[in-house]
């Protein structure tokens, strides 16, 4: 089984697809199922909206491989109503033998949305563990150390959620770092802010924290999220999306601001528990997920 990535992936600091299929290509390689020649390819994996023309390029030349979509998420729901990417990816799915869906509750979402594929599955991210990872020993921090990370300034991440927290958190007790792009007009007094930075800064950033924090709506799979969780960092998340199914045990869900305190102090006061607790799948075990509904597709 050989697998062609239709995807520019960038090394840069970027998006959770890039960031995933950056990951999952690594993989591919290392099991020698990546192959960089389409035409030597059994499978031709794209993604969301992207790389359209040259995915259906590859579609008219190579009618006889099959295409599978690994669809983002739901951009109308999102973002705002009049984002066409959504609306891309359903038709550019015409292209595609079968669907991976990111989280249960992307598939339901997209199912109310009138975008049921015939065959399709659920396969959840994972990050590259060879950079995310438990290799470390909780730091002895004098302040619990909270961080948040995003690639977009979507305002759908929590940006004003944050600013509420800016006001009434207890920054004597706790340091509340953001990395990554945020709304111009959203300005913080006491969380600091700092410009995205690399999958290795990130990782170490990691490294340093006690509890990471998401207040993100309608995610249908955080890569920031699993990034924490893979680091062994317990997560507070707001129950939304695809949250719930990636945190599981390994951290807590809040609903409101209110709700978020109280949250913030069951995780603070036992982190080794939910450290304990927190299950993430592996490259390899997602991988042979990829590879497994691949299979069953080309046995049809």
């Amino acid at each position: 089984m050989k697998v062609y990535i239709s995807f520019a992936i960038t090394d840069n600091p970027h998006g959770g697809g890039n960031q995933f299929l950056k990951c999952l290509k690594k993989q591919f390689l290392k099991t020698g199922h990546l192959t960089l020649d389409p035409s030597t390819a059994d499978i031709i994996l794209y993604n969301g909206h992207h790389e359209i023309q040259n995915t259906a390029s590859l579609k008219s030349k190579y009618p006889s491989k099959k295409f599978i979509h690994r669809i983002d998420g739901l951009q109308k729901l999102y973002n705002n109503q009049n984002d066409t990417r959504q609306d891309l990816a359903i038709s550019y799915n015409k292209l595609s033998h079968a669907t991976v869906f990111q989280s249960h509750w992307a598939k339901n979402e997209f199912y109310k949305a009138d975008f049921d594929p015939a065959k399709s599955t659920v396969i959840h991210n994972f990050a590259d563990s060879k950079i995310f990872n438990r290799s470390h020993e909780r730091p002895q921090n004098k302040k619990i150390e909270l961080l948040c990370t995003s690639w977009s300034p979507n305002p759908k991440k929590g940006f004003v959620f944050y600013k509420k927290l800016d006001a009434i958190l207890d920054f004597n007790r706790f340091n509340f770092t953001f990395v990554g792009n945020r709304p111009e007009n959203i300005i913080y007094k006491n969380i600091k802010c700092l410009a995205p930075e690399t999958t290795i800064n990130i990782a170490k950033r990691m490294k340093e924290t006690d509890v990471f924090v998401s207040a993100t709506e309608d995610d249908c799979c955080s890569n920031s999220i699993i990034e924490a969780l893979s680091s062994g960092v317990p997560t507070l998340a707001l129950n939304s999306g695809g949250n719930p199914e990636l945190v599981k045990e390994g951290g807590l869900l809040f609903e409101n601001l209110e709700d978020f305190v109280q949250k913030l102090s069951l995780i603070t006061s036992n982190i080794e528990h939910y450290k304990k607790h927190i299950c993430v799948k592996t490259a390899k075990e997602t991988a042979e997920q990829y590879l497994n509904f691949f299979y069953e597709i080309s046995e049809h």
